[in-house]
């Protein structure tokens, strides 16, 4: 699923180029035309599988090739080489009931882990770029960001999303992405680890389906041993 998902990325940010190439390769097909080639001939003088010896011919060749498609070539390594980050939040925005994953700590390593080994869609919002430098240069849906951001859940394509799991240890982060999701996506579900107690009725209070607290569920892994 993620080859295609880089495709599609890779043809989203290229798409101006692409179709300045495809503009000038039109032109150039009616404009031998229009000097008196066949259909065919002009097709393949305008692609350069031939090229006549004439001024016009020639003209197009060179600026085609050297200009034109010296331009494409540059942008495709560029985006391949140095947009890294921008890739992978364009990837992002494809992704389709997926599960948004806030918070690269711990628990959202084995979460992402867990998707990477199913095939399962996902995308993470974390935003440190160091801690997830790997995930990024592997060409994974990342968006390197902070979820607080108005811009992050958009970007994680969240009105099209089934889950969002909060693995952030910020509890502002916690508060704010559960209401934002919520109000985005009535139909998404909300799952939270929070670390606090107290907080665990607000989070519900603002959306969230179901809420893990530590002490809770610490204390379900200790109790068969109490008994």
């Amino acid at each position: 699923m993620r080859p295609i998902l880089r495709l599609r990325a890779a043809l989203v940010r290229l798409r101006w180029p692409l179709a300045a190439i495809a503009l000038w390769l039109s032109l150039g097909t009616l404009g031998f035309r229009w000097r008196g080639e066949s259909w065919k001939d002009a097709l393949l003088e305008a692609f350069y599988f031939q090229v006549p010896a004439d001024p016009f011919a020639q003209a197009y060749s060179f600026w085609g090739q050297s200009l034109l498609f010296g331009v494409l070539v540059g942008l495709v390594v560029r985006e391949t080489t140095e947009n890294q980050v921008e890739r992978c939040r364009e990837m992002s925005k494809l992704v389709k009931d997926h599960t948004i994953i806030i918070g690269y700590t711990h628990l959202g390593a084995r979460l992402v882990e867990h998707c990477r080994q199913k095939d399962l869609p996902y995308v993470l919002i974390e935003r440190q770029r160091a801690l997830v430098d790997d995930l990024v240069r592997a060409g994974e849906p990342v968006i390197v960001d902070d979820a607080k951001t108005k811009d992050a859940l958009p970007s994680a394509n969240i009105a099209q999303a089934k889950r969002v799991i909060l693995a952030s240890n910020n509890i502002e982060t916690a508060l704010l992405v559960t209401k934002r999701a919520r109000e985005a996506n009535p139909n998404v579900q909300v799952i939270v680890r929070c670390g606090d107690d107290e907080l665990v009725e607000v989070m519900q209070h603002l959306g969230a389906h179901h809420v893990f607290s530590a002490s809770q569920t610490a204390f379900q892994q200790v109790l068969p041993h109490l008994t």
